[in-house]
C-alpha cells in the first residue's frame, strides 16, 4: 500500500529545531558524560568503596561540584563543595544556561548547531568537576 504524502508538508532542512527536541538532544549529552564518568568511577575508585557507592557517585557527578554533597556513603560526603569548584561550577552553570537559552532562541540550524557544540564542553566540565569533588573526597 502506497501512503498518501500529498497534504503532509515538507520540512526545510533550514528551519531551526523544535525547543523540545533541542531540550532532548542537550538531556542527551548531559547524560553521556555522567556515563562516561560513572564508568570511571567503577574502574578507577578506590577498592574500600563498594560497587552499589560507586555507582551512587556516579549518578551523583550529574549535580557536578554539589556531587560530594548528595554522595552518600563516600568518605567526607555531606560537605558543601569546595570553594574553587562551587565557584568554577556556577560560571559553567551560568554559561550552560546562556547556550541552552540562546540556542533556544536561535532562528536558524547552523546557529542551534553551534550552540549544541559549545554545550558539549561545558557539559564535561561540569561532570569532570563532579567527578573531581568525589575523587578528592574518596582519596
Amino acid at each position: 500500500m502506497k501512503q498518501d504524502t500529498a497534504n503532509i508538508p515538507e520540512a526545510d532542512p533550514h528551519d531551526p529545531i523544535r525547543p523540545a527536541r533541542m531540550l532532548a538532544i542537550y538531556a542527551v549529552i548531559w547524560l553521556a558524560c555522567g556515563g562516561v564518568a560513572l564508568l570511571a568511577h567503577l574502574a578507577a575508585a578506590p577498592r574500600y568503596i563498594d560497587t552499589p557507592t560507586r555507582v551512587v557517585g556516579g549518578i551523583a557527578n550529574l549535580l557536578g561540584p554539589w556531587a560530594r554533597p548528595v554522595a552518600d556513603g563516600w568518605p567526607n560526603a555531606g560537605k558543601p563543595p569546595h570553594e574553587p569548584s562551587a565557584l568554577i561550577g556556577f560560571v559553567v552553570l551560568v554559561l550552560a544556561a546562556g547556550v541552552i537559552l540562546g540556542s533556544l532562541k536561535a532562528d536558524s540550524r547552523w546557529a542551534q548547531h553551534f550552540f549544541i557544540a559549545a554545550f558539549v564542553p561545558l557539559a564535561a566540565l561540569w561532570i569532570g568537576i563532579g567527578f573531581l569533588e568525589l575523587m578528592v573526597c574518596a582519596s
